[in-house]
């Protein structure tokens, strides 16, 4: 059974990019545009991973994963923020003094090349 992943972007161009790229590398993914359709299609899918976009409307990445975090059937899954404010690739995304929330960050302008290897190992550890 192919992995499957949960992106979550409000951005359709990134998110069609993304797509390809981790298709290309096997696992199956599932589009939302925004975090409030990422929560219904989390009950819906049960996802291997989640990766989200820090930055969007309504409600943010953050937000999210704490949302993911706060229910104890979902609390598991491997989250992962990719951002373009984030600089350093595969970074601990917890600011110190505050609570842990995602599992790593990445930078959009970073190639996936360089997130795949640590979504395998985040999935792994949760299997």
């Amino acid at each position: 059974m192919a992995i499957r992943i949960l992106l979550v972007d409000d951005d359709e161009i990134f998110r069609s990019v993304a797509t390809m790229a981790l298709e290309d590398a096997g696992y199956t993914v599932f589009e939302a545009a925004d975090a409030f359709e990422a929560l219904d299609l989390l009950r819906k899918i049960r996802p291997d991973a989640i990766i989200s976009d820090l930055n969007m409307p309504l409600m943010d990445g953050r937000a999210l994963c704490r949302r993911v975090r706060d229910e104890p059937d979902l609390a598991a899954i491997p989250f992962v923020i990719l951002s373009a404010y984030i600089e350093a690739d595969g970074a601990d995304c917890q600011p110190e003094g505050q609570e842990i929330w995602a599992d790593c960050c990445f930078s959009k302008q970073s190639p996936f090349s360089s997130l795949l290897p640590r979504l395998e190992i985040l999935i792994e550890q949760r299997n």
